[in-house]
């Protein structure tokens, strides 16, 4: 045991260096450029942080809150991305070595990491195209809710229970996206029954100065009130009115309700199915 510590101990190399030697000095190296490359991961999460909380008193950001999340997102992938390079050309790797790396790097994610990739496409296409914002309700792919943020690889959306749902953004743009509030104005659109007793006359004339004097519709775009079919028990009116996006179904609740009432003042009957239930008694 003490000839192979001596042995060890006498080891040298070509310079005369003894063995020992160099391996404490490379371990000192390598310990030093490893807490230089932690000491600039460090601070450089630090200088990510104060950039990304300044982009909120940028005006042109602050307008618009699905710029603010996307640009946010995007800036602070970039920003550890460069000083991750820092970081490893301090710890002692070339600039030719990093290139090499960054090109392996670039073919293996390429190949294993489409789906990555993918969904930063598609954070780039929501960006630039807008097909919804923060704060719209949405449908995709089954979903429906509010759009809580959008990042560069996946929209959040709250679901009407509240519940946080996360859709990569390649899914997002893969499918059909329903945005109810991208437009001022949405319409509401009922399907009215009244009796075969009814005088469809009148039934017409209340229904057409309901949309005219309503509380909260828009008088200003052309309503649609229409018999359209004649049910098994009852003649079925399509009325369709418009409104403001901005609290559609508060309106929409609060005219069903008042429909029913004015049709009971009006005295037009509104039929429902009744179910008759008769008893008898089995023969002894």
């Amino acid at each position: 045991m003490n000839y192979i510590q001596n042995l060890m101990m006498s080891l040298k190399d070509g310079q005369g260096k003894l063995f020992v030697q160099l391996l404490f000095e490379g371990m000192l190296t390598f310990t030093i450029r490893l807490i230089i490359f932690g000491l600039i991961l460090f601070i450089g999460s630090r200088i990510i942080k104060k950039i990304i909380s300044s982009l909120d008193k940028i005006p042109y950001v602050e307008q618009d809150l699905s710029t603010k999340q996307f640009t946010k997102s995007i800036i602070k992938l970039g920003l550890y991305i460069i000083f991750f390079l820092i970081g490893l050309l301090a710890f002692g790797f070339s600039e030719s070595s990093i290139a090499t790396m960054i090109s392996a790097i670039g073919l293996g994610v390429g190949i294993s990491l489409k789906d990555f990739l993918s969904n930063i496409a598609g954070g780039v296409v929501i960006f630039f195209y807008k097909p919804f914002k923060v704060g719209n309700f949405i449908k995709v792919n089954g979903v429906m809710g509010e759009v809580f943020r959008i990042e560069v690889f996946s929209t959040h959306i709250n679901s009407l229970d509240s519940k946080r749902i996360i859709i990569p953004n390649n899914v997002m743009i893969s499918g059909n996206i329903i945005n109810y509030d991208s437009n001022e104005v949405r319409r509401i659109k009922l399907m009215l029954s009244v009796s075969y007793s009814s005088d469809m006359k009148k039934v017409m004339s209340v229904l057409k100065n309901l949309a005219s004097t309503y509380e909260g519709l828009d008088y200003s775009m052309e309503n649609f009130i229409n018999v359209m079919e004649y049910g098994d028990s009852s003649i079925n009116i399509l009325f369709m009115v418009w409104t403001k996006t901005e609290g559609y179904y508060k309106v929409r609740g609060e005219l069903m309700s008042y429909i029913i009432e004015l049709f009971t003042k009006e005295n037009i009957d509104v039929p429902f199915n009744i179910l008759d239930v008769t008893l008898t008694t089995p023969p002894k």
